[in-house]
């Protein structure tokens, strides 16, 4: 029994001298670990010591997630505290934020005006928008100088989420947009990204053109990396490529868009086309035409499905089959419920590898 107490007598002790180290941690260290909190239990860490209790106001990361609160008024209130209370000294470097419902417009507003005033360098909005009359999304956050990365995926009316004509973001080099709304600034054509000198990778979902625009031009010398997401939801139709130092193209969801390309792409390395059933055939090929650059090619099973169903009538392929002069892979991911036999799969094999170095598909099972 005595040894018993010895041994809790000391794990108590041990404890406490742990927590005593953690306490007397210096604040820059607190701060560092913190910056990896969701922003709810960074201020709940603050309460275990009198020395942290406006710790919290010095974060220069903001993580904000509806999912940790019990309704969506608490997270409401909770949000424009820390925005209220916050060190506006200090710089605001990170600010994630994602609602699971709709975000009323006002409040979405005063959100982006903290941010452009406060210099963020990495923003993310996740969130869906209420319906209001009238409003116009806050596009000051298209003119922020010191923006690195912005993600935008605001659900809901098209008409309130409209871009500007160009976008002003000079240090930006990663963008991600959802659910907006592109406009055009001459001849029917949008091309809102000319002006992101540093922009390196994009991904753009669900967009939409407004009335004025026909056309979608993704204009950018310096862009490597770019995704395209396409929905019912979305209605760009005809998409136009300057982008001469792409490296990575990805194309995915419910796509029938015309791709053309002003450019051969010629640092072209890796595609992969992962659409559903509603895109056609000669949509799929005339991409495909375009890639002869290209060196890792990734199809999905529905992808492959598609070219089956004209492949098995050859009095429909009407196309030329592309050429791909430096492939040096061709996957094809297939899922578990896939149909398609060992020799349809040799099908499509001898037609879009016949004008290629390369003859084999990999075929990967998930």
């Amino acid at each position: 029994m005595e040894g018993k107490q010895r041994k809790g007598k000391l794990v108590t002790k041990m404890k406490k001298l742990r927590r005593d180290e953690l306490i007397e941690l210096p604040d820059s260290v607190l701060l560092h670990i913190m910056k990896f909190m969701d922003t709810k239990y960074a201020i709940q860490t603050c309460v275990l010591s009198k020395r942290w209790k406006n710790l919290w106001k010095s974060l220069t990361n903001l993580t904000f997630n509806s999912s940790h609160f019990s309704t969506l008024n608490k997270f409401t209130k909770f949000v424009s505290f820390v925005l209220s209370n916050r060190d506006d000294s200090i710089s605001l470097l990170d600010l994630d934020f994602k609602r699971h419902g709709s975000v009323e417009p006002k409040f979405l507003n005063r959100l982006i005006k903290y941010v452009v005033l406060h210099n963020v360098q990495h923003l993310t909005i996740d969130a869906k928008l209420s319906f209001r009359a009238n409003f116009e999304f806050p596009s000051f956050i298209f003119n922020c100088q010191f923006l690195s990365s912005l993600k935008l995926c605001i659900k809901g009316v098209a008409s309130m989420k409209m871009l500007p004509k160009s976008l002003q973001l000079p240090a930006l080099k990663i963008l991600h947009l959802e659910y907006f709304t592109f406009t055009a600034c001459d001849n029917d054509l949008a091309e809102p990204f000319s002006s992101c000198y540093m922009l390196s990778s994009l991904v753009m979902g669900h967009c939409s053109l407004h009335n004025d625009a026909k056309r979608l031009s993704i204009s950018n010398s310096k862009l490597s990396s770019l995704t395209i997401l396409s929905s019912f939801e979305g209605r760009v139709r005809d998409t136009s490529l300057s982008t001469p130092n792409l490296v990575s193209l990805t194309i995915m969801g419910y796509s029938n868009q015309q791709l053309s390309s002003t450019c051969n792409l010629s640092f072209l390395e890796e595609v992969n086309i992962h659409v559903v059933r509603n895109t056609d055939f000669v949509t799929i090929i005339s991409w495909l035409q375009m890639f002869a650059n290209v060196k890792t090619m990734t199809l999905s099973s529905s992808t492959l499905e598609i070219l089956l169903k004209d492949l098995s009538n050859p009095g429909l392929v009407k196309s030329q089959p592309p050429s791909f002069a430096r492939l040096e892979s061709l996957k094809v991911e297939m899922k578990q419920y896939s149909r398609i036999s060992d020799k349809n799969k040799k099908l499509t094999s001898q037609y879009l590898l016949q004008n290629s170095p390369f003859d084999t598909i990999d075929i990967i099972n998930y």
